[in-house]
């Protein structure tokens, strides 16, 4: 295989296949179109028009495109649009194929020259032979689980800004103020006491006028938190009496329920992993797994040099956390277990082997939790509070 400016030549090309790259922006979806047979690449800039707009434009394009009879392979990045797209063009009989975002480089001398068509025609030039990192494709109620867990940390992320705020503005004056995050209705009992004191007299003006809107703000986001657990709550009792009314239990359901049981791992990691990570069973192995969530080592080696590079951090940086957060608690709670006893000796040392200790803790907890629950293997000297009823 030879690379030929952005396009891929083959010695021997692939009949009867057609690769269409396409690259998504707000105003114009640039779309390269490959024959494999004919070897010939067309190039179609796709904007709005005459009241089509271009996502239309573009479906139809793949709709005529699969009249031939060709497989068709449409490689696009993520980004802005999601999920969607690649829905409606597998529902038209499309291979689709998301590739992770910025991850493309064109291999060019000089200055890097970047536009929409040279994009689009380096991602038709892909071929499903090649081997590139592509996106798990979400069903629409995966994609509305992981919904769920960003929304929570969101409002939690809000909750945190705002009393961050009100804690650096108390700090500005002589009042007592508070070390660390309080409710809304602390705060207003707190506001109460201070006023009487001879100190809030010495305090600007406005920068008391502040402190009702921070608080009234504060008030917004513990109610949307409320609320939001109330959803989150309904969605799981939906899915257990999906699972007991019918035959075909969903995964996620039953993945959530089996980690409940472990000593140390609640309500909330119990629900995060698989409600962001969707059906364990998509990925082949333990190690694959533990991968998703960016926690293994990333080796340099070039000639004689050899160096770690740490983990790759691949993926989703709140998932990681949760990984990591996952493994403190394996290590209070799970004293017993054979992945504490194999790293408690470095776990009570300080610095960085301990944070070094915590990292390899947490990959190996992944892959074992994978396994018991993919293959059933047991994790050996796990406590488990909460066994499944029979």
């Amino acid at each position: 295989m030879q690379r030929k400016g952005n396009g891929i030549r083959r010695e021997s090309q692939v009949k009867d296949q057609i690769s269409v790259g396409i690259d998504m922006g707000g105003s114009l979806w640039a779309t390269a179109v490959q024959d494999w047979e004919t070897g010939k690449m067309s190039y179609y800039g796709l904007k709005n028009q005459d009241n089509q707009s271009k996502e239309v434009r573009a479906f139809e394009l793949v709709s005529d495109l699969l009249q031939s009879g060709k497989r068709v392979d449409v490689f696009y990045e993520a980004g802005r649009y999601g999920y969607w797209p690649a829905r409606k063009l597998i529902a038209l009989g499309a291979n689709v194929h998301i590739l992770p975002i910025n991850k493309l480089k064109v291999v060019m001398s000089g200055k890097t020259i970047k536009t929409d068509k040279l994009d689009a025609k380096f991602l038709g030039g892909l071929h499903p032979s090649d081997h590139i990192p592509t996106v798990y494709i979400p069903t629409l109620k995966e994609e509305g689980r992981r919904d769920a867990e960003r929304e929570w940390d969101r409002i939690k992320t809000s909750i945190g800004r705002v009393n961050s705020q009100m804690i650096a503005l108390i700090e500005r004056t002589a009042l007592p103020g508070f070390e660390s995050h309080q409710t809304s209705i602390e705060w207003r009992k707190a506001i109460s006491r201070w006023s009487k004191l001879p100190e809030w007299k010495e305090c600007p003006e406005l920068l008391l006028l502040r402190l009702p809107n921070l608080i009234a703000e504060l008030e917004l986001f513990e109610k949307e938190l409320t609320d939001w657990k109330q959803i989150i709550q309904n969605f799981l009792e939906r899915d257990e009496e999906a699972a007991q009314t019918t035959d075909n239990e969903d995964s996620t359901s039953a993945t959530v329920r089996k980690l409940q049981q472990f000593k140390g791992v609640g309500d909330r990691l119990s629900r995060h992993l698989p409600w962001e990570i969707g059906d364990f069973r998509r990925f082949a192995s333990g190690k694959q797994f533990a991968a998703f969530f960016g926690l293994t080592p990333c080796p340099y080696s070039s000639g004689t040099m050899r160096r770690d590079q740490g983990i790759s951090k691949a993926g989703r940086k709140s998932l990681r956390k949760m990984a990591v957060e996952c493994a403190w608690l394996w290590y209070r709670w799970q004293k017993n277990s054979h992945l504490v006893k194999k790293w408690e000796d470095r776990l009570e040392q300080k610095g960085r082997i301990r944070r070094t200790a915590i990292v390899a803790l947490a990959r190996q907890l992944m892959v074992a939790l994978w396994r018991y629950v993919v293959k059933g293997e047991t994790i050996e000297g796990a406590i488990i509070n909460k066994p499944i009823e029979a």
